[in-house]
């Protein structure tokens, strides 16, 4: 994994707001990514992460996720038009998906992985992902 950008972390109170304003409870290794750079964009060879910023997953509602993705909050773009989100239920995130934004929906959305590092770690792109 090599950064293409990496911005200066956030702090970790700016990175606990996620987990307020969305009422889950964020695993540490989520909270340290964005400890270490505040919206980096990563490239592994056959995968961009374009990771959302705090103040852009705080202010604005990316995608209209609020509407076609209920129960989520944005994590990255995958550069391709795609979006992947933390899905939440019970106060916990139940795994980080992929939706295309031109048809967005969990009808339509694949899951990634359970956790986050397996999420940033998975040797698919999140393209390769949607349309296996």
């Amino acid at each position: 994994m090599e950064y293409v950008t990496k911005p200066l972390g956030a702090k970790r109170e700016d990175v606990l707001k996620i987990g307020e304003s969305y009422g889950v409870e964020l695993p540490q290794d989520l909270v340290i990514w964005w400890e270490e750079s505040d919206g980096a964009d990563v490239y592994f060879g056959y995968k961009e992460l374009q990771f959302f910023s705090v103040d852009e997953i705080l202010g604005e509602d990316i995608c209209q996720l609020n509407t076609y993705l209920p129960s989520s909050f944005p994590v990255c773009m995958d550069g391709n038009g795609n979006i992947c989100v933390a899905r939440i239920e019970d106060g916990q995130i139940y795994g980080f998906y992929v939706a295309d934004c031109g048809d967005l929906g969990w009808g339509e959305s694949k899951l990634i992985s359970k956790n986050f590092i397996d999420f940033v770690n998975d040797n698919l792109s999140p393209e390769a992902r949607l349309n296996a």
